[in-house]
């Protein structure tokens, strides 16, 4: 049999991190820029099998476990500008963008039939993509502001298939994007009306084995939502 369970006996994951920066601001309401990093990862949670016996019978057990160490680096690079000397009904717009490449690797630990840990594969980083962008349509007056966002990410490694099956066989997502939309009004200075939509594309999103990508494995959506609000500072 199969089982889940977690761990009170968890460590804190710890990270020793490298960052680097450069901004260019071209105009006063404009500027460019480029960050470079490095994660050192120690104790990564990760699911971790082992063998139990309860009651006469064995299962594999999974639970979460500082059971990896991993590194994750790269770059990203970005704009913001809102442009002046705009006629007035295009007056207050601007754009936000930005663009990330990554590079990530974890050691999974292969376990053998009682649980113990007998070698270690190479992966990159659960829910991690290697590349990714958005992109903000900015538009901002006294008493009115929205934003429009795009944001698009590449395909990703989500989590090993059941230990019956195989010790380990990926399941990697398809890439995935958002279109999400914010709006409010100024009523007065203590109250404000908003309006937030997310997922406007309301995309359906696959996942696929690690050999077989042409195979899907799954279907799954995030909801497209729709909020009304009201903030009132007294």
């Amino acid at each position: 049999g199969t089982a889940t369970g977690g761990n009170p006996g968890l460590d804190p994951t710890e990270s020793t991190n490298y960052d680097f920066s450069l901004e260019y601001y071209f105009d006063d309401n404009g500027a460019v820029y480029g960050t470079a990093f490095r994660r050192e990862i120690d104790g990564l949670v990760v699911p971790f099998r082992s063998r139990v016996n309860y009651e006469g019978y064995d299962y594999i057990l999974t639970r979460p476990d500082n059971a990896t160490d991993g590194e994750l680096s790269g770059f990203e690079f970005g704009v913001v500008y809102f442009p002046t000397n705009l006629p007035d009904f295009l007056d207050g717009f601007g754009i936000q963008a930005s663009y990330t490449m990554l590079d990530s690797e974890q050691s999974n630990p292969i376990t053998n039939d009682v649980g113990e840990v007998v070698g270690y594969q190479k992966s990159p980083f659960f829910a991690v993509s290697d590349s990714s962008y958005s992109v903000v349509l900015a538009y901002e007056k006294s008493k009115f502001s929205a934003r429009l966002s795009y944001v698009w990410r590449d395909d990703f490694l989500n989590n090993n298939e059941a230990a019956l099956f195989a010790n380990p066989l990926g399941i990697y997502r398809q890439a995935e994007r958002s279109m999400d939309l914010q709006l409010s009004y100024n009523v007065s200075k203590d109250l404000v009306i908003t309006f937030d939509a997310t997922n406007l594309t309301d995309d359906m999103n696959h996942s696929y084995y690690e050999f077989s990508k042409t195979h899907n494995f799954g279907n799954y959506f995030f909801s497209r939502t729709f909020a009304l609000g009201m903030r009132y500072v007294f």
